[in-house]
């Protein structure tokens, strides 16, 4: 039996939000799902591969009509022509062929000597960031499952989070808030900012995923902090991603900044310039640099 997803799935593998799939299922006859015995909508894996090419070649701004009706081969072939090529390192190609032949312990075992080898920030910059795509892509094509690809999400955020907490260096007297929107239920790039911003020596304070707006501002206000960092994937859209960092720049006093950075990011256009995008993690020591220029006495001690 062929395993069937719901919109659920669809809107969190695709980030293709739920009333879109059904104004493009009215108006172009595709998405085409099955109903279940409740009625609910479900839909096959080659919908699915469908759907994620299609937000793939809308995020590099094709239009959704041409798309929408062509067949899994054509769009593919248009994915690869509008891709430019990028070849893995030795490092991350071996690092895909352990995720999918191996157990946990070594896949983790791998991380670590790695880690060790290179440092934390080469690590991030040059090896789990390029990584991280190339996980998310082996999984499209076939190459690993949903319990690798898991696998290794899980075995990354422990290693980081255990790396943090080792973490010693001097202080800025910079204090971050780092969080993601509402909606968005990715936090491997938290950790990866959290590290580089902790090298940079700044305190930081993390909420987790999905946090509501006032929250952040609460958290961001009643813990003095400088700086508030959003993490985004490609998961939500870019239209919703923009409406709510204007939302919360807005909540947010002038004196915090508002950084935002990830997949979910790039793109994203119409914002004001109080708020600071990052379209990688090398960006952020510079960053770090500038704001510790501007360091208020009231943000360099909370207490």
């Amino acid at each position: 039996m062929h395993h069937l997803y719901s919109i659920s799935d669809i809107e969190r593998q695709t980030g293709i939000g739920r009333d879109t799939l059904r104004v493009w299922e009215r108006r172009y006859g595709f998405p085409t799902p099955q109903r279940n015995q409740r009625g609910e909508r479900e839909y096959s894996r080659e919908q699915l591969e469908r759907l994620c090419l299609i937000k793939q070649l809308l995020d590099s701004g094709q239009r959704p009509g041409k798309l929408l009706l062509l067949n899994l081969s054509h769009l593919q072939q248009l994915a690869q022509q509008s891709k430019p090529k990028q070849s893995l390192s030795a490092d991350v190609e071996q690092m895909l062929n352990l995720l999918a032949t191996t157990d946990s312990s070594i896949v983790r075992e791998r991380l670590e000597l790695l880690l060790h080898q290179h440092g934390l920030h080469l690590f991030l910059t040059e090896l789990v960031a390029p990584l991280n795509q190339a996980v998310g892509e082996a999984w499209f094509h076939g190459r690993l499952g949903v319990l690798e690809e898991h696998r290794y999400v899980e075995e990354l955020r422990s290693l980081l989070a255990v790396t943090i907490q080792s973490l010693a260096v001097p202080r800025t007297g910079l204090r971050a808030l780092l969080t993601t929107l509402p909606g968005e239920q990715h936090g491997v790039g938290l950790l990866m900012a959290a590290c580089i911003l902790e090298l940079e020596g700044v305190e930081v304070l993390q909420l987790g995923v999905q946090t509501p707006l006032e929250e952040i501002r609460r958290g961001a206000v009643e813990n003095h902090c400088r700086l508030v960092g959003i993490s985004c994937s490609s998961y939500l859209q870019r239209r919703a991603t923009a409406s709510q960092l204007v939302r919360l720049r807005g909540m947010l006093p002038k004196e915090i900044a508002l950084w935002a950075g990830g997949s979910g990011a790039q793109g994203v256009t119409a914002l004001p310039d109080s708020i600071q995008l990052f379209h990688d993690l090398q960006q952020i020591p510079a960053a770090v640099t500038k704001l510790s220029t501007h360091v208020t006495p009231a943000a360099a001690s909370p207490d």
